[in-house]
């Protein structure tokens, strides 16, 4: 069986390369994400569910332009079946070329093999000014 510090790098990998169907491979079919924010950010909310996912992923890739810029992991904390991913996040937004530099942390849940919940914990504030 794959360590959870395993599994979530996978599940971030996929991410980074567009690979949704290998993401949603490596979570329950009832995963929850939790991105909070402000009403600005067509991506805020809770997302639960493949169908949920997709929805979500479409709605960043409208509106965020990773250009010169990206996601970053850059350390993983592992407590038993939580897995916590600092990271940096750069990227502008489409609609007002406006541009972030934040850092996140990323705190996963897995059960049985699978990404149960992921929370997001980051400057939304400084995201949403961007739009």
């Amino acid at each position: 069986m794959i360590n959870n510090k395993a599994l979530i790098r996978r599940w971030l990998k996929a991410l980074q390369s567009g690979n949704i169907e290998s993401l949603i491979a490596l979570q329950s079919k009832d995963c929850t994400w939790k991105f909070p924010g402000s009403k600005k950010l067509p991506w805020a909310g809770k997302w639960v569910g493949i169908e949920k996912h997709k929805k979500f992923l479409g709605r960043v890739g409208d509106s965020v332009d990773f250009t010169g810029g990206g996601i970053e992991f850059n350390e993983f904390i592992v407590d038993g079946t939580r897995v916590s991913v600092l990271g940096n996040e750069i990227a502008r937004s489409k609609s007002k070329k406006k541009r972030w530099n934040v850092t996140f942390v990323w705190v996963f849940t897995v059960k049985r093999g699978k990404i149960v919940s992921l929370e997001a914990y980051e400057d939304t504030e400084t995201i949403a000014a961007c739009y």
